[in-house]
Formats: C-alpha cells, structure tokens, sequence
C-alpha cells in the first residue's frame, strides 16, 4: 500500500474514533456534548501575548506569514514570524476579537517574541502585553471554544480557566497532532532552521500569496514559484525505540530528521522532515537509529509537492 494511504497508529486511530463517535460541532460526528463534557489538553508549555489597538490589524499584516484581515471571528491560524532569510522564527496561532489579537506560541519564545514585536512596532498605537491566561486544546464542543482548521474533527483551542480538569496528557494531544502532520513549538519547528513550506505551514491559510509582504515574504514566494521545496513533514511509524532528533538514512544517505516521537503500541509514532524523493518513492527504506520507520500521509498533506496524491 502507498504511502498516500492513511495508516493510523493504533492508540491514534482509537482517539480519533473517540472523538467522532462523541462529539458534534457544525458536521455529523454523533452525539453532541457541552463543553463542560468534552476532552481538555492543558497545554503548560503554550503562552499568549495580547496586541490591542486600531493599527494592530495593519501592524500583524506586515509581519507575519498569514493574512489577518479576513480571519475568522472564533477560530484559530496558524502563521509565524519568519527571519529575513525566510526561515520560522517563531511559529504562532493567531485569533482576534473586538479589540485586539491573541498570539499563541511557546512559552520558552513568548519574552523574545513580545520583544521583538515592540521593536517592530515603532511610533503605532498598539499595545503589547503578556497573556497569563491558561491554554488548552480542546477535542470535542461547540460554544466558547476557538476552531482550529486544521483538524478534519471537531478540535480548537479555550485560553482561560477550563470548566472542567483536564481529562487528557499532553502526549496523547501529541500524538494527535502528529497523526494529521501538524508541527507546533521549536522542538519541532527548530528557530532559523525550519522552512515554512517545508512544515507545510502553506495549508489553512497559514501563508499568504496575496496580501504583499512581510519579513521573509520575497524567498518563501520564489521557493514556492520555482518549486524549490525539497522536505516535507509527515507522520512516521517506527518499528522499535529511537531517541529524537534522529536522522533518517535511506541506504547511508541523510533522508530527514525525526524531531519527536513518543512510545505507541508496540513502537513509535512521531514526527518528521523527509526528503520528497523518499516521500514519493514507496519503496524506499528509512532508518533511524537502526530502526525502520514508515511514514504515512494523512489526507491533509496531499498533495505533496512535486505531485505525489
């Protein structure tokens, strides 16, 4: 079977079956449950910072990787701050309300990142604050949560006080993320190395081709027109145990790097940076650490670049 099949992990596959035989929001995924009901991530390594102010919009459209101007009031996206050679700074969520933003990233980067943006900020009327307010993701419910797109099941983000303990480890939230190919945090988007398109970062508006440019805007627009994107993220399997970051081999040659993995089942899922060829090529067989792994590509990740669907 092609890797452009979705293999699910076995721990992964019973969470997701979880989620759609519990929950509805907005599509048929079974019983509707409140809020109070639904499964909370206490997400202690996430932090907030707070813009507020009428050039606040105009200020984030200049900088970061997504558009703001058409965000959509209750939901989150992804974006990030890149550096002028078009590598991740910062990765972000980005959400808004009626009189500001709300800037999600790693706790470790909240400090530098709200300092940075001040330097950024000049003379305009914005202010900068940081956000103490607690972060979780949410699976499952409906009213007072942030949607999160990027999910195909009903999964979004509640900043504050949760109505209820929180009923999943943060692992288990890693693990699910992983499965549907989605990298948060500098473990697995490392600063100044990481490239946007490469962790797909293009996928639910978290890039914008239109809106002019921001720092960083003239190498991610020329590697995307000239086709220069040479990895892409994917979940992998892997058959034994590993010790992350790892590099993937393919007979003796660099292939990628495991940034994250965690004990599934009977091996391993996590997530990685693969080199296209690799990713294309079925029968190629990667290692880690002596270690086979298989990396699958959810529906989300296709196609890839340079064609594979």
């Amino acid at each position: 079977m092609g890797r452009h099949l979705l293999k699910r992990a076995p721990m992964i596959k019973d969470a997701i079956g979880r989620v759609k035989n519990t929950f509805t929001c907005g599509v048929t995924w079974g019983r509707s449950r409140p809020l109070s009901e639904a499964f909370f991530h206490a997400l202690t390594g996430r932090a907030l910072i707070r813009l507020d102010g009428d050039e606040t919009a105009d200020f984030l459209q200049d900088l970061i990787t997504a558009s703001v101007t058409d965000l959509a009031p209750g939901s989150v996206r992804q974006a990030a701050l890149l550096t002028p050679q078009g590598r991740i700074l910062v990765d972000l969520l980005i959400s808004h309300d009626e009189t500001g933003f709300t800037l999600e990233c790693d706790r470790s980067q909240r400090d530098g990142l709200a300092r940075k943006l001040k330097l950024y900020r000049l003379r305009r009327a914005i202010d900068i604050t940081l956000d103490d307010r607690a972060v979780h993701a949410v699976e499952g419910g409906c009213d007072g949560i942030l949607t999160d797109p990027r999910f195909p099941i009903p999964v979004g983000r509640l900043y504050g006080d949760a109505p209820a303990e929180p009923t999943a480890d943060t692992d288990q939230w890693r693990r699910l993320r992983w499965h549907h190919g989605i990298a948060e945090g500098e473990a697995e988007l490392p600063p100044e190395k990481a490239l946007p398109l490469e962790c797909r970062l293009d996928l639910d508006d978290g890039i914008s081709f239109e809106k002019g440019c921001y720092i960083g805007q003239e190498v991610t627009a020329r590697t995307r027109y000239r086709g220069l994107v040479k990895r892409s993220y994917a979940p992998v399997r892997i058959d034994g145990a590993i010790t992350a970051p790892a590099t993937i081999k393919v007979d003796g040659r660099d292939a990628g790097t495991v940034f994250a993995a965690l004990p599934d089942g009977d091996g391993m899922l996590g997530l990685a940076s693969i080199r296209l060829e690799y990713l294309h090529d079925d029968d190629a067989s990667l290692m880690a650490d002596d270690t086979r792994l298989e990396p699958f590509l959810p529906e989300r990740l296709l196609p890839l670049p340079g064609g594979k669907d």
